[in-house]
Parts: structure tokens; sequence; C-alpha cells
């Protein structure tokens, strides 16, 4: 499928219509050639920046971007120099081309500033501090052109700072190199087809051509094959119609005009296989078109099943509805050991009354029907003498005792499973990178959260796990996070000494975050920095301010037969700081 000049030219209104002063919040790599943008406008919007050769493309996610690797290449060292809490000043698309340019200004900030430029959840972003003349400008362009797309990074001067994929004077006349000035692409020498008359077209088309369609894309700039297949159909009523002299030229000019001026009108066509076609317009010659509200959301839809990039939160959906699906199963499963326990209360009562029989057997005649004991009637079989009356209730309750044997054991065992899926479940949300799902997904398998208990290739799989998040503090102390379960329980009882400070988002499930102290006091900028990632990876990741409860890793504990994970602790202070992701 082709994304072509006119479907850019639909995600450039949307783009300025939503992106346009917003700032940029974060800056990742979904994949070796992509970029992915958080930029907060009053709300988040996610941009991703492909140079995919199969799905290059510019959209709106409606989703977080997850992170793709680990690597730190040039292109990302200086996309959070230059981009990173930089404002986007313009969005523009050279004419016909398939090339979007994002200007990008930063002022610096002061790391120790009241608002630290590296708090990049904060809901309320800092306004611009520095003087004008400092102020770092640079453009951020994407090159669509399948298999040669490209992501630039380019300064004030016009000269190249970083690229997704470098090309050398050997393999084009139009190197791309840092260091280099920066060229566009050359425009083709073709007709605009926004301007397209009879006149020209009659001139541009050659008579004996098999196809119209196809003369029409050699003619003129920006047509992709689908758009003029779509022109062809609306004036003929068929997509393959040989050229000659006899076409009716006016309404095919106008035809063609039409596709560019008209106002934008997302639509996906869907067929058996599934999605097919997308343009910025309604397709009348393929069945299946389905409108859809921005052009990025039927984009979505289109690259959703063909690249792994956009898999990651469809990964996610999918593991959450299996987490939830088991989840619902346990919370039925509490409900009915609740509900046993209640009725050994009722039991409670029969030995009660059995009790007070006996006590009052004096006061008892034959045939009383009811007995007043402390407020409470105990009714009585008139048919029955009160030895047998009683006998029957402890013979009742000794048997609802022997049934419920086990009860209290079994529902605290569900309650910690809920807990430790409580966990994944917050764990999940926060996960950026596919391998972290994934992570999570094999233990979620190993715990039995996703069905019967593991297979001896799920164990094999569980022993190569993924290690914590490693960092270093402003201080120069080690910092661990777990970002899975297993993480989790390794970061707090392998890592942690007994000294360490531990810190964890109060009343939410998340991560634990260790603190290698070293036998030394921590400064309390470490400890803020450690707090923010401990928010930034639980539950309340959203919010914009967490309470985080710090201990002493002494005083953890695992919680006796709970899963992997699940701990008591008993904090020594909090700190209420920001979410904040790794650096």
């Amino acid at each position: 499928m082709y994304f072509d000049a006119l479907t850019l030219a639909a995600v450039v209104d949307e783009l300025r219509a939503t992106i346009v002063g917003g700032r940029v919040q974060r800056v990742l790599l979904p994949g070796a050639l992509s970029v992915a943008l958080e930029i907060y406008t009053g709300r988040r919007c996610y941009l991703l920046l492909s140079a995919h050769p199969q799905f290059a493309r510019v959209q709106l996610s409606p989703v977080r971007i997850s992170r793709g690797t680990d690597a730190t290449p040039p292109l990302l060292l200086l996309l959070r120099k230059y981009v990173n809490r930089g404002r986007i000043t313009a969005v523009e698309q050279p004419d016909l081309e398939r090339v979007l340019l994002l200007s990008i200004a930063k002022r610096p900030f002061s790391r120790n500033s009241d608002h630290p430029a590296d708090l990049d959840d904060d809901d309320t972003p800092p306004e611009d501090t520095a003087p004008e003349e400092e102020t770092l400008r640079c453009e951020l362009i994407v090159e669509i052109m399948e298999q040669r797309s490209n992501i630039v990074l380019v300064g004030d001067d016009n000269i190249i700072l970083a690229a997704a994929r470098h090309v050398t004077p050997r393999m084009s006349r139009r190197p791309v190199l840092p260091r280099e000035p920066y060229e566009l692409p050359p425009p083709q020498i073709k007709y605009d087809p926004r301007q397209a008359t009879a006149a020209e077209l009659r001139a541009a088309i050659p008579d004996g051509q098999p196809d119209l369609a196809r003369a029409l894309v050699s003619a003129y700039r920006g047509l992709s094959p689908l758009a003029a297949r779509e022109a062809v159909y609306r004036v003929m009523g068929r997509t393959l119609v040989p050229t000659g002299p006899d076409l009716p030229w006016d309404a095919l000019a106008d035809a063609l005009c039409a596709l560019w001026h008209a106002s934008w009108s997302p639509h996906l066509v869907v067929d058996e296989r599934g999605p097919i076609a997308f343009a910025p317009y309604e397709i009348t010659h393929l069945a299946g078109a389905r409108p859809y509200a921005s052009m990025s959301a039927a984009l979505d839809a289109y690259y959703a099943a063909r690249e792994r990039l956009t898999a990651h939160q469809q990964r996610r959906d999918a593991l959450r509805e299996q987490l939830h699906d088991t989840r619902e199963r346990l919370e039925r499963q509490r409900s009915a050991l609740h509900a046993e326990l209640q009725r050994a209360a009722d039991f409670e009562r029969l030995r009660w009354e059995g009790e007070m029989i006996f006590a009052f057997l004096h006061t008892l005649t034959p045939g009383q029907e009811h007995l007043d004991v402390e407020g409470r009637t105990i009714t009585l079989d008139p048919h029955k003498s009160p030895v047998e009356s009683a006998q029957e209730r402890f013979r009742a309750y000794d048997k609802a005792k022997s049934a419920l044997t086990g009860v209290p054991e079994r529902l605290r065992a569900v309650e910690l499973r809920l807990a430790g899926l409580d966990e994944t479940l917050a764990l999940l949300d926060v996960a950026e990178r596919f391998e972290e799902i994934e992570a999570i997904a094999r233990e979620a398998e190993a715990e039995g959260y996703l069905g019967p208990a593991s297979t001896e290739r799920t164990r094999k799989r569980q022993a190569r796990p993924m290690p914590p998040l490693r960092l270093e503090s402003s201080d120069g102390f080690t910092i661990y996070i777990g970002r899975t379960a297993q993480q989790n329980e390794q970061v707090t009882f392998r890592l942690g000494a007994p000294d360490d400070l531990w810190l964890h988002a109060r009343g939410a499930p998340g991560a634990h975050v260790i603190i290698k102290s070293g036998g030394r006091e921590v400064p309390e900028r470490t400890i803020e920095e450690a707090a923010a990632l401990a928010a930034y990876y639980s539950a309340l990741r959203s919010s914009s301010s967490v309470d985080v409860e710090i201990a002493r890793r002494r005083h953890v504990r695992k919680v006796r037969g709970g899963p992997a994970g699940l701990v008591t602790y008993r904090a020594e202070r909090s700190v209420r700081v920001a979410p904040r992701p790794p650096w």
C-alpha cells in the first residue's frame, strides 16, 4: 500500500490542529528505523515517525508507544538533546512531496530549577525560562520513499546532525550523512494535479495507452496509483480504461482536482483478508470502504496487523484480557468462599441454640414452641423433646463445621493470587518494550494465571529472565528497578542488602526499587529520583503526584505462600513525587 503525498497532506493538517505548540515530553525508538514522540498539548499525543522500507509513515497513535530497543544510537542521543522538552513550532510538507518537516525550538532548563526539565510525565509542563538567544532550533524530517525512507535531524544551520539511515555518495547522488548540508529530495518534473485542466490532460496523456490511471501517475506529481484509479472510476465507472481522444477530459480534470480540494474524508477498505487500502477520501472503486474519524485512526488500523512495532499494544491488550478473565474467575471463587464463611456464622448460631436449650432445659415444658434467651428467640419443635432439639442442632453444626474445614486457608490462597495478579496487571500496563511484555507473559504462564501450571517448555523459557533496570542517580548511587514480578523478587531479596533503601508506591501495585547505599547516607536528591521511578513504574503512573514509601530492606518480608514479588514491609517514611521515566 502506497503512503502518498495526498495521505501525508491529510496527516499534516491533523498534526497542525493537534500538536503545534505542544511540548515534546519524551523521545524513544520503537524500532531501529522509527521514532516516537510523546507531546503534551493540554493532553498527551503520541506521534510515530517510521522510515521502515515497507511501512514508512507518519501518524498519531491512539496509545502510548513502546520502546523496542535498548540500543542508544547517535540519533536518539541527539534527539534527546535537541528535541526532548522542545516545542513543536511548525509542521510543513514541501509541495506535493512525501516529506514531513517538524520544526522544534528548545530553551535549556536548569536541572535544579523549580520545574526540572526531565520530569517527562509532569501534567503541567514548565514554561520556557532561558533567553531567546539560547534557544536550540532544529528540524526533524521524515522522508517517506519506500526503500529510501529516512528520518533526519537537521540543525538550525541546515547541517545534518543525525539520521536513521546513512546514505553515502556511492549509494546516492544525494548523500545523507552527519555534518553534511541537508538537501530536500529533488522535485519531479511533472504537472500539478491540484490545477489540472482538460487541455493539460489532453496534452499530457498520449493516445493508445492501455491504462489511463497509470498514464495519470506518470504525468502528475504526488499522484499514487490508488488516487489515479479513484479519479478514473468516479468519471468512467471502472478503473481500467484505455486512453483516447474521446475521453471526458473536463470531468477527469474535475475529479483529479477534487481529490485535493475536497474536505478530508479518511476511509479504510477491509475485505476477508483484513485492511487492504487507506485514503483521505472516500474510496468508491473498492468494496468494503469504511469511514474513520481521522487519517491517523485509519492508518493505525491498517498498519496494526503488519508491523510488530504497532503490535506492542495488541499483545498487551490480548494478555491483559487473559489476565482479567483469570481475575474474574478468582473473584468468583473469593465471593463463593466468603459466602461459605458467612454460612459458618449461621452455623455458630446452631451451636449456641443447642447450648442454650441444654442450659434452660429445666425451664422447658413438653410441647413448648419458643425459648427466649438474651433477647433472641429459639424456635422449638413441639413434637420433639428439648434434648432431641438440642442434639439435632449439634449434629447440624458438626456437619457444617466439617464441610467448612480449610475454607479460611483457601480464601487466603485466592486473595494472595489476586494480589499477585494485580501486581502483574500493573506491571503490564507500564511495560514499555515488547520484550518486557513477553517476559510478563512468561511469568504469568509460569504462575498459572494463563491456564494450567507451566510446562517444561515454559520453565526452559523462564530460565533466561530479563535483568532488572539498573540506573545511576545524580549522586552516583546505583538504583535497581523491577519491571516484572520475578525482577521485583530479584531486586528486593538478591540485589538488596539489609541496609539498602527499598521504595514502593503507596497503596498501589508496581515496581520494587532499591537504592544501593553501600553503608553511606543516601542524599535526598537520590531518594527523590528513585521515588519518582517507583511512581512511574506503578499503577499510579498517570497521576500528577504519588506517595512513595521508603523502608530499609531488612524490614521487607516475603508473604508466606504468596506469588513472586508479593511482600509486607514496615515503612520508615514517605515522599510525594511526580512520576518520572528512566533517564
